[in-house]
């Protein structure tokens, strides 16, 4: 439609060095026209022709797509995907065209930046896959987000490599499709061909996803995170470039991987975070959002993360809520930033981009105290009342007693280290603060109950400020839950 639309734009046109007279001519009435008049009408023509822009490495031929919801189109590879479409509720329209015929390769737009998601290729496609790669050049690389997809169908799958997209040869991928999905049985796994497939494909990298578990496994975060960073990175590095994404199943998995791709192109925004199932089930397929869904904390927390690295990355300083989450960052990861050698200067743009760099490194040690807004390792909130969103994290008042001390209720002697030591977490003007004081959990639940006829919640015994959570050992949150929700009990 787009080169349609170009060619009627171009006619419609004068063209440079085109013969304007002959037009002219053309457009008086002539009840004859003489063989000036077609001289002129075939330079205009010809004019024309050469003014078309033709498809180069600079500017591609634009990515055709089937642009009707059919349930049954043509297919490239021959063989009807026509169950598969109605398995998974495909959008049809999305879905690449080649040589007038339709792939199961979709195309979509998230925050922007454009994707190709779709299965890994069987035999049958192989052809249709090369034909497309070779026919648009923007497309600079193949992710594949499951290990394993050069190896044999039968075989284990080697996953002792480091977590993480490992570049492989982009024609050993494609013999494997060629020879059957990771090789057929029985024979050795397809090593790279040494003329590289006629020379075609030598633009396109493809890079293989160790560490995601397969099939309906729920994505942990950090996976999520890796793999989305991997093609992010890879956009950033090559502008107007698109990644292809494919899985085994092709509609779920890669869908969220572009989704944590886009979320952190456009670092964390909101907008995008918030459309990211919509977009996908509009464009994809209606059950392509069930890894965005399944995983909708992690992408909150991507989110979230993302947008502190856009801060770190950017000159000055931030909004003081998210300058507070680097401060609780730097008081409970000073040994990432000690194993780098130099200590960081947080006050210059250069040391606020390096430890930017440090964190994003470290997605994976960084995202549960996201999570937890700060807390220490191994500790949890236990709400006493609905949950605060507390943007700013959690304020202590100061670092917590070494030694046992005095329950402030019972007057009895309590170890920190004890599974029913807990501190009282209140909100005020600054968020929430936890005190700095232990106390053993049947003392405040016995104290609990002789607020709630008074007060109605559970006050500070020091302080009389209202307690909304207490912070305790993560190992006995389901135990002292069942005493906390119920104290009148």
């Amino acid at each position: 439609m787009t080169s349609a639309a170009n060619r009627a734009a171009s006619s419609r046109a004068p063209q440079r060095g085109a013969d304007v007279t002959g037009e002219v001519h053309a457009a008086t009435p002539d009840p004859v026209p003489g063989p000036s008049v077609r001289t002129a009408s075939m330079r205009s023509m010809a004019a024309d022709w050469q003014a078309r822009p033709t498809p180069t490495a600079d500017t591609p031929e634009p990515i055709a797509l089937w642009g009707a919801d059919d349930p049954a189109p043509e297919w490239a590879s021959g063989e009807g995907a026509d169950p598969w479409v109605e398995a998974y509720g495909v959008n049809t329209s999305t879905l690449i065209r080649v040589d007038g015929k339709c792939t199961r390769f979709g195309l979509i737009e998230l925050g922007g930046h454009q994707f190709i998601v779709g299965p890994t290729a069987t035999p049958a496609e192989a052809s249709v896959l090369t034909r497309m790669l070779k026919t648009h050049p923007q497309i600079g690389a193949i992710f594949c987000v499951e290990p394993g997809a050069m190896q044999l169908r039968d075989a284990p799958v080697d996953t002792t490599s480091a977590p993480g997209y490992h570049e492989r040869p982009i024609d050993g991928y494609i013999l494997s499709v060629m020879h059957g999905a990771r090789g057929a049985r029985g024979s050795a796994a397809p090593q790279a061909s040494p003329v590289g497939l006629d020379g075609g494909l030598s633009h396109v990298q493809f890079m293989e996803f160790t560490g995601m578990e397969r099939f309906d496994a729920q994505i942990p975060r950090e996976v999520l995170w890796r793999a989305g960073r991997g093609v992010a990175t890879f956009m950033r590095e090559n502008p107007g470039k698109i990644a292809l994404v494919c899985s085994e199943r092709g509609i779920a998995r890669p869908s969220a991987v572009a989704a944590s791709a886009a979320l952190q192109l456009r670092c964390g925004d909101a907008h995008v975070r918030n459309d990211l199932a919509a977009q996908v089930i509009a464009q994809r397929s209606e059950a392509s959002d069930h890894h965005i869904n399944v995983a909708s904390r992690s992408f909150d927390l991507m989110a979230e993360f993302a947008r502190l690295l856009n801060m770190l990355r950017s000159p000055g300083r931030g909004e003081p809520r998210w300058e507070r989450k680097v401060h609780l960052l730097r008081q409970r990861l000073p040994e990432l930033t000690a194993a780098r050698g130099a200590a960081i200067d947080w006050q210059t743009d250069a040391g606020r981009r390096r430890a930017a760099d440090i964190l994003e490194a470290n997605f994976d040690r960084v995202a549960p105290l996201l999570a937890s807004g700060g807390l220490p390792a191994g500790t949890a909130l236990l709400w006493l009342r609905d949950e605060i969103h507390a943007l700013s994290g959690v304020r202590f008042l100061s670092p917590s007693y070494v030694d046992g001390h005095i329950d402030r209720i019972s007057q009895d002697d309590i170890d920190p280290d004890s599974p029913d030591a807990v501190r009282l977490v209140s909100f005020d003007d600054y968020g929430l603060t936890c005190d700095n004081k232990y106390y053993e959990a049947s003392s405040v639940a016995g104290w609990y109950r002789a607020c709630l006829p008074q007060d109605g919640y559970l006050t500070n015994p020091i302080s009389r400020v209202p307690v909304v959570a207490l912070l305790i050992h993560e190992a006995e949150k389901a135990r002292l839950e069942l005493r906390f929700r119920h104290p009148q009990g």
